[in-house]
């Protein structure tokens, strides 16, 4: 087990719409049963980036914890890459789909004291369009419209989520894709692209079964047009983990490079953050290149 005694908490204090303050005083009572060394900074929405790169130099910590969501996780996790320090996360956002996916509890108090326990695995990232990392799911149509709807709104939580997946469920049409990838170049149309370095989103919904978050690959998932009277049989089957057998609506390739050529303009989001409308997304893995700490039960 790698030594832990230095830890940077990095909280976002608007992730889910969740207050903060009762958490960060229990987590100062809580590691004084340990012998570490905590610091605690709060994003703001301005040089994030620079201010946790800043206090990782000044700091070094052997552990640095994302206390939010998806994407606070993809703001440290993306500053760790290569290096011998791990990721903790504890899931306070509005979707906890990287969490989910790792067996990381839900529950605060478990996630916490599973930072001090748990064992460190080796996982691999995407890097997209080589600027963007993705830890998780990178979508574009359907579910990457969802999240710029959402991120318009006030109300947060997965109940602000739903009311615009069936917004934008219920006007949905196919887009037109270009796909390269294992040698081959074919179109296809589709509702959305997945591009899964995992399971599934934070909701529950496995859109890739076959996905592993530490296989050197990853999956592209082609969501073909479907019936409005068919939602209901994949919705099911989403949440079975049975999607793959629904041949007639999705196609699962597995990968280590591909590139989609987004013809229609279609918005695409990576690990919950909306990066525009691109042309062109190209997606390569990057195998086994981040740390993270897990229950022993995913190992």
């Amino acid at each position: 087990m790698m030594a832990r005694s230095r830890f940077l908490f990095v909280i976002n204090p608007i992730a889910g719409g969740l207050d903060k303050q009762e958490y960060v005083q229990n987590l100062h009572e809580k590691t004084n049963h340990y012998d570490i060394h905590l610091d605690i900074i709060e994003t703001t929405g301005e040089r994030d980036r620079d201010c946790i790169q800043d206090n990782i130099k000044k700091m070094n910590p052997d552990v640095v914890v994302a206390v939010g969501g998806d994407g606070t996780c993809n703001l440290v996790a993306g500053l760790l890459r290569n290096t011998t320090r791990a990721l903790g996360i504890v899931p306070l956002g509005s979707a906890n789909g990287l969490a989910t996916d790792l067996g990381i509890p839900h529950d605060v108090a478990a996630a916490t004291e599973l930072l001090f326990q748990g064992k460190v695995m080796n996982i691999d990232g995407i890097l997209i369009n080589g600027e963007y990392l993705c830890f998780h799911l990178s979508d574009i149509g359907l579910n990457a419209r969802v999240v710029k709807r959402f991120e318009r709104q006030k109300s947060r939580g997965m109940m602000g989520y739903f009311r615009q997946y069936v917004t934008e469920l219920l006007r949905m049409e196919p887009k037109k894709f270009e796909f390269e990838l294992n040698g081959n170049r074919f179109k296809r149309k589709a509702h959305m692209v997945v591009i899964a370095n995992s399971n599934k989103y934070g909701t529950g919904a496995i859109v890739n079964p076959v996905g592993m978050i530490n296989d050197g690959k990853f999956e592209v998932c082609i969501i073909k047009p479907f019936p409005l009277w068919a939602i209901f049989g994949l919705t099911f089957a989403l949440f079975r983990g049975t999607l793959k057998k629904k041949t007639r609506y999705i196609k699962i390739i597995s990968c280590k490079k591909v590139t989609v050529f987004n013809k229609s303009k279609e918005v695409v989001q990576v690990d919950g953050e909306v990066i525009g409308e691109p042309d062109v997304v190209t997606a390569e893995i990057l195998a086994g290149a981040f740390k993270v700490i897990v229950p022993d039960s995913r190992l």
